[in-house]
């Protein structure tokens, strides 16, 4: 479509509006000069009758139509010039009497302008830092001061916002050549990586990255110095916080690059059930192990007793969980929750079954596997009774885990009801399905583990939550359920959901099917960190009722 115009008007310039008079049915050109990618920013009022915006490109042919402001109104219009050269705005009259309008060219902005880097700024900045950018402007660069003041305190540094949230400074002092940082964790914040990348505060030293987090979460991390996006493994130069000297999987001898950091931030639930008290009457911790006729294989495995365990008299309920090296670690303290809930009467005394990994074999068990069910249902737990004085009642048997063990306790309760009675699940991995895999092949690639790489299997276009299906077509069971996830356990890459999603569609689909489910959501991430002072919830709320 070509532009015809009626006559000719001057020039514009910046910030400079003019107001012309156009004839009932004519156009007025308003030539302007444009290199190629300049923004353009035009401001139109009609002060009398109707007119129309028409940019017409270098040769006269219609670039953009835009519809005009009403009458005694203003609009702003943009467009982007391809190619450079004289372009023109034309002002387009569709009525029959004259009108009157004010044109004002806003704005002329280059390519090169428009993708400068722009400085950062907080979007929610901290006091601290804020202090800290004003005294190095003022021309006083030496940030010694500052960093024994953080070494003193520690990191990272916490300051409230409001009533709900706190800001938590990440830092890392630039000693060697630092080119970023990298901030990553069980913790989460919206948007892509990039937004966990830390700010340098000018030449200086000092690296920081802000982050507005819920003022109740308890999270690991580490910090990752000079990694390329995408280029590099973080495994080359992740680490532990050097100025915070809370360690989390760090074992006493481990250097920083083995350890992670922690944060629990002053509004977090209390944890005292893993605190271990001299005075309480510890239960005790046996071995055994386990050769199965149905999988082939042997499995070692823990038995807690508590403390006063009688091998007569009324049988204790059985609490059977999966991970058990995790559960025994220093770091989780599952035998010292179990000493404090049962000296506290939380729970009654009872047995307790901690079910080690094969090597190898983790997801191949612990995802819906019928083999391994069948094991726990038919081999184990049929030992336990035989060798220890526990329930054949199933309204007093739990079976527990965390993330793929999670999803384990649910089909555990699925396929075997008549032993299982009582499902409790830890960030249970409800996202799964065989379509919806993520890589985990599970029973169908032992070879491999349970996993391979597969990145078509993580978007939205595959139906997740399998489990929550199964119980969807199934008849009731005489199930209890215990659900729980994190605030941070959420889809961030938009794959159609993740633990918190999934474990709530499982939550809505058992309610609607009548089942009777606590479900509790934690302000953490995808680690024992949350799990070990959650445990407690799970036990209380399944055994700590006659």
């Amino acid at each position: 479509m070509t532009v015809h115009t009626a006559f000719a008007q001057e020039t514009l310039s910046v910030n400079h509006p003019i107001s012309q008079t156009v004839t009932g049915g004519g156009t007025n050109k308003h030539p302007i000069q444009l290199n190629d990618g300049d923004y353009v920013e035009v401001g139109l009022a009609s002060r009398s009758g109707a007119v129309d915006l028409l940019v017409a490109n270098r040769d006269g042919s219609l670039m953009r139509d835009f519809t005009g402001p009403s009458i005694g109104a203003s609009d702003t219009y943009a467009f982007a010039a391809e190619g450079s050269g004289i372009f023109s705005l034309n002002i387009v009259n569709p009525g029959e009497q004259a009108a009157i309008y004010e044109l004002t060219l806003k704005k002329i902005v280059s390519l090169d302008e428009r993708f400068r880097p722009l400085e950062w700024s907080d979007p929610d900045p901290s006091p601290r830092i804020q202090a800290l950018q004003k005294h190095m402007a003022s021309g006083e660069t030496n940030t010694e001061s500052f960093w024994r003041e953080v070494a003193a305190q520690g990191t990272p540094l916490v300051e409230r916002l409001n009533a709900n949230y706190w800001l938590v400074t990440f830092l890392w002092r630039g000693l060697h050549d630092t080119r970023s940082v990298l901030v990553t964790g069980s913790f989460s914040v919206p948007g892509p990586t990039r937004n966990n990348l830390m700010h340098r505060i000018g030449p200086s030293d000092v690296w920081y990255l802000t982050l507005k987090l819920p003022k109740s979460a308890r999270f690991t991390y580490i910090l990752v110095p000079n990694n390329p996006p995408g280029s590099e493994s973080t495994e080359a130069t992740a680490q532990a916080d050097p100025y915070n000297p809370r360690r989390w999987d760090c074992p006493k001898t481990a250097q920083k690059f083995s350890c992670r950091s922690v944060v629990a931030l002053p509004d977090a639930v209390p944890e005292p059930w893993i605190v271990s008290n001299p005075g309480t009457p510890a239960g005790r911790i046996e071995k055994h192990t386990i050769t199965s006729a149905i999988q082939k294989l042997e499995r070692d495995f823990a038995i807690y007793t508590p403390a006063g365990y009688k091998t007569a008299g009324p049988p204790n309920p059985l609490l059977v969980l999966f991970d058990g090296d995790d559960v025994l670690s220093d770091d989780f303290q599952g035998p010292t929750t179990l000493d404090n809930l049962i000296a506290a009467r939380k729970i009654p005394p009872s047995v307790v079954v901690m079910v080690d990994n094969v090597r190898d074999r983790r997801l191949v068990d612990l995802v819906a596997n019928p083999e391994f069910a069948e094991f726990m249902a038919t081999e184990l737990v049929p030992w336990v009774r035989a060798h220890y004085n526990v329930t054949r009642d199933p309204e007093r048997t739990v079976v527990s885990g965390t993330s793929a063990g999670g999803l384990a306790a649910a089909y555990l309760g699925l396929r075997h009801p008549e032993v299982f009675g009582n499902v409790f699940s830890q960030s249970g991995a409800f996202w799964w399905s065989p379509e919806h895999s993520r890589g985990v092949c599970a029973l169908k690639c032992p070879e491999d583990g349970g996993r391979r790489s597969d990145p078509d299997s993580r978007d939205s276009r595959t139906e997740e939550n399998w489990i929550a299906q199964q119980f969807l077509t199934s008849p009731k069971l005489p199930v209890r359920f215990f659900l729980e996830a994190g605030t941070f356990e959420v889809d961030q890459q938009g794959t159609g959901g993740d633990i918190l999603e999934a474990t709530r569609t499982l939550r809505d689909v058992l309610l609607a099917k009548g089942y009777e489910v606590d479900f509790q959501q934690f302000v953490g991430g995808h680690d024992d960190l949350s799990w070990r002072g959650t445990f407690a919830n799970g036990l209380i709320a399944l055994l700590g009722r006659p």
